[in-house]
C-alpha cells in the first residue's frame, strides 16, 4: 500500500512540476497547408506560433509560458482559425 503511495505521489509531483503551458493548434501533414492557415492571423499572434515535424506530421503550438490566464484569454483569437485549439501543460522550455 505504502508503495501505490508513493508511486501515485511522485507521479502526482512531475505533473505539478510541469508549470509551463501552451497552445495545442494543429497537426497537419502537409506543412505548406499549415502555414497558409497561420498567415491568418494577425502578426501578434502570428509571432507567438511555432512548428515542429515528427513522424510526418507538422504540429503547430504557441509558445510555452507559465501564465495559463494570458492563455486562457488568448485561446478565443487562436481558435478562431483553428476550432478545436486547447491549452495544455508542456515540459518545453
Amino acid at each position: 500500500m505504502l508503495r501505490i503511495f508513493l508511486t501515485f505521489t511522485l507521479l502526482s509531483a512531475l505533473v505539478l512540476a510541469s508549470s509551463n503551458y501552451t497552445v495545442r493548434l494543429a497537426v497537419y501533414k502537409n506543412a505548406n497547408k499549415l502555414q497558409k492557415v497561420i498567415d491568418q492571423y494577425p502578426p501578434a499572434l502570428k509571432e507567438t506560433v511555432k512548428t515542429y515535424s515528427k513522424h510526418g506530421h507538422t504540429y503547430a503550438y504557441t509558445l510555452p509560458t507559465s501564465d495559463r490566464e494570458t492563455l486562457k484569454k488568448l485561446l478565443p483569437a487562436y481558435k478562431k482559425v483553428f476550432k478545436d485549439a486547447y491549452i495544455q501543460p508542456t515540459k518545453l522550455k
